[in-house]
């Protein structure tokens, strides 16, 4: 969200009773007048009435699935998700607001809300369009619960031997699962070119999220420090993991004072492999991107591809971010390349690798009289193993024909409101699953007059083609940029299930965007 240049079976009761009819005549015309009496007959008492369940209720759930590396762990949510969800039942152009209520800890439901499509809002700015009525809201997230984290970069007295001879200004990487924790610890001048060993040097942790996890070895805590070294093959630079010191005693300090970490790093077996990257196929769909949408210079845009480690296998899917065991890239271009290269990877074999390619456009959308662009992208996404044994390629081209209250919304243009309807054409390659829509607020800062900045001010997650903005996202006299992304899941409908969007390992993407629009 912050400013940068510019994802019940209901029960069935049968109502027909047959009676006894085994007894013979007799007993029957005994039985007969008896029923005729006012005195009641109990096989034809009517049964209990079923609870009357509301049509138009929509019903949900969420826990929080803990990964840890001793294996899952459910856990109530605490982070109070439930108490900010709402729902807006579109009626024409306007929407009514129903408001959540809780059930127990886990589950919610909402009342009133119409068959049919409606807007699941959580917080101000995330959006879900859909029509299901029964929410499966549970989250996966990597580490522990109770994980203390603090503002400041943590310090640390490293002293370690056995690294390979280092390159000048390299860090090393640290990985903690059970905290959550991934980032690096920064050497800053213990990295001499060619060394090989640091000794009592005063480092600090700096956590890939902004925030810095105390580590604790004595809630079972595991440090992974990584050494990636830099190669080159060919246009393709790279780095990847060369050694790695694994510890289990280790236990960060959250008050400033530096714990100690040391040991000796150990070689990690290099896997060879080789990609046969076929960038034309990504290429192809550039003018879908935006009809202005250029490569950049070899500084400003380049073609990635990382080899990412999912924490206890990608069964459940990759959950949480634990770091790059070799992330690369290249100039960008539609040369069709093979790139041989290898890695190393220090985790456990149940441990899974998620391959991704990242295939990148900029598009020169900013304010008057600034420079800026906003990024559109391509990616393709697999287990490594599937992802190798196939030519890497797009698997999706992006949504066409962008229209914003029926017009083309990849020309620059004033809106007509504040609730403009966004409505756009399925991917010509491919089949989209779901599609994200993203609103960007373009902006200057006074210490930058001269640059265009763009803040995520909603997201969208819809398996429709047409997002109607509900009031309040959008702000008078400001302007917007809205970038669309078509989304291959297989077999996940992230419209009863969003939160697995953010642990897909089988995943494509192609992204389109708007050019800017003025609200009125």
């Amino acid at each position: 969200m912050g400013g940068q240049p510019v994802g019940y079976a209901r029960p069935v009761m049968s109502m027909s009773f047959l009676r006894p009819w085994s007894a013979p005549g007799r007993l029957v015309a005994l039985l007969v007048p008896l029923c005729l009496l006012s005195l009641a007959c109990p096989e034809d008492d009517p049964p209990p009435s079923p609870p009357v369940e509301d049509p138009n209720a929509v019903t949900g759930h969420r826990t929080l699935h803990r990964r840890l590396e001793s294996g899952d762990v459910r856990t109530t949510d605490a982070t109070g998700v439930l108490s900010t969800l709402t729902v807006l039942v579109p009626t024409g152009d306007t929407f009514e607001t129903r408001q959540v209520i809780s059930m127990d800890a886990d589950t919610f439901k909402f009342e009133n809300v119409p068959q049919g499509t409606y807007y699941l809002r959580r917080g101000t700015g995330s959006y879900v369009i859909t029509e299901q009525r029964e929410l499966d809201l549970d989250e996966s997230v990597l580490g522990r619960e109770g994980v203390v984290t603090v503002a400041a970069d943590i310090p640390v007295t490293l002293s370690v031997d056995g690294l390979a001879p280092m390159d000048a200004g390299q860090d090393l990487e640290v990985v903690a699962p059970n905290a959550g924790a991934a980032g690096t610890l920064d050497l800053g001048s213990a990295a001499s070119a060619g060394a090989t060993a640091i000794t009592g040097q005063r480092v600090e942790y700096r956590s890939a999220f902004g925030r810095q996890e105390v580590i604790d070895g004595t809630q079972g805590d595991r440090l992974y420090l990584l050494q990636h070294l830099r190669r080159t093959e060919g246009a393709f630079n790279y780095q990847s993991v060369v050694r790695a010191l694994i510890l289990n005693e280790v236990t960060f300090r959250a008050d400033g004072q530096a714990a100690t970490v040391s040991g000796t790093f150990s070689a990690v077996a290099p896997q060879p492999i080789t990609l046969d990257w076929r960038r034309s196929s990504f290429e192809a769909h550039r003018a879908a991107a935006h009809p202005l949408a250029v490569p950049l210079t070899a500084s400003s845009v380049r073609q990635s591809l990382i080899l990412a480690p999912a924490v206890g296998g990608t069964a459940e899917g990759a959950v949480g971010y634990a770091g790059e065991l070799l992330s690369g890239n290249i100039t960008a271009g539609n040369e069709d390349v093979s790139i041989p290269m290898e890695y190393g990877n220090p985790y456990p074999a149940t441990w899974g690798v998620v391959a991704s390619v990242v295939h990148r456009y900029q598009v020169p959308l900013r304010l008057p009289g600034t420079t800026g662009t906003v990024g559109v992208s391509l990616k393709d996404q697999a287990e490594l193993g599937t992802f190798l044994s196939r030519p890497v390629q797009a698997r999706l081209s992006p949504p066409n024909s962008l229209q914003v209250n029926g017009r083309n919304a990849q020309e620059e243009q004033d809106l007509a409101s504040l609730t403009p309807l966004f409505t756009w054409e399925p991917p010509m390659l491919g089949t989209a699953d779901a599609y994200e829509l993203r609103i960007f607020r373009l902006y200057t800062e006074p210490t930058a007059p001269t640059v265009t900045f763009a803040e995520t001010v909603a997201t969208f997650l819809t398996a429709q083609r047409r997002v109607r903005v509900p009031p309040g996202v959008l702000r008078t006299g400001e302007s917007y940029v809205v970038r669309i992304g078509a989304m291959h899941t297989p077999g996940v409908d992230l419209t009863r299930t969003p939160y697995r969007l953010n642990t897909l390992v089988d995943y494509a993407l192609a992204e389109s965007v708007t050019s800017v629009l003025h609200a009125p």
